[in-house]
């Protein structure tokens, strides 16, 4: 089912279990040259607009170290796609292996990337957001709360946030 942005909007969306429950893959590049990366931690909102006329919003974070980042910081596009449980295997798999060493990680598992426009999606996904990125930004060690600090980034390997601006839908939960 293809949804229309007009009804983007009225759709409800359990943000909190699709990122924390379900996770996501994160997509970036082109169909010439892409990554994807297993996603947990995600937003979806409006920002920078008057009522009723915000931006539709994605926010997801992603670590400085990872290939997906990298290529993210050069990309216009990226996707963001959830998956129905019996992928869950796969999306643990696209999250342990780094495209750095496993250039073609993604032969690991049953998914098969497919074009969206400049984006990358998967077949398989029964919920996908196409994104045009609007806003990185990467965070601070010094900004953050001590407890943070303290717990995830001992190493200093911090996250980019990227902002996307929702363009396209397709799909649905539940």
């Amino acid at each position: 089912m293809q949804l229309h942005m007009d009804n983007f909007a009225s759709a409800k969306y359990d943000v909190f279990s699709m990122f924390n429950d379900r996770w996501a893959l994160c997509t970036a590049g082109t169909p010439g040259e892409f990554n994807t990366m297993t996603i947990g931690w995600g937003t979806m909102g409006t920002i920078w607009g008057a009522p009723r006329r915000g931006k539709q919003v994605i926010t997801v974070f992603l670590r400085e170290s990872r290939r997906t980042s990298d290529i993210l910081l050069q990309s216009d596009h990226f996707t963001v796609c959830f998956f129905p449980e019996e992928y869950r295997k796969d999306l643990g798999i696209l999250g342990s292996k780094s495209g750095r060493d496993v250039p073609d990680k993604i032969s690991l598992t049953k998914l098969t990337p497919k074009p969206l426009g400049d984006a990358v999606g998967f077949e398989e996904a029964d919920l996908t957001f196409v994104c045009k990125k609007i806003y990185t930004h990467k965070m601070l060690l010094e900004e953050l709360p001590e407890f943070v600090r303290d717990t995830l980034y001992k190493d200093g390997d911090l996250h980019y946030i990227f902002m996307g601006e929702i363009e396209d839908v397709s799909g649905s939960i539940g």
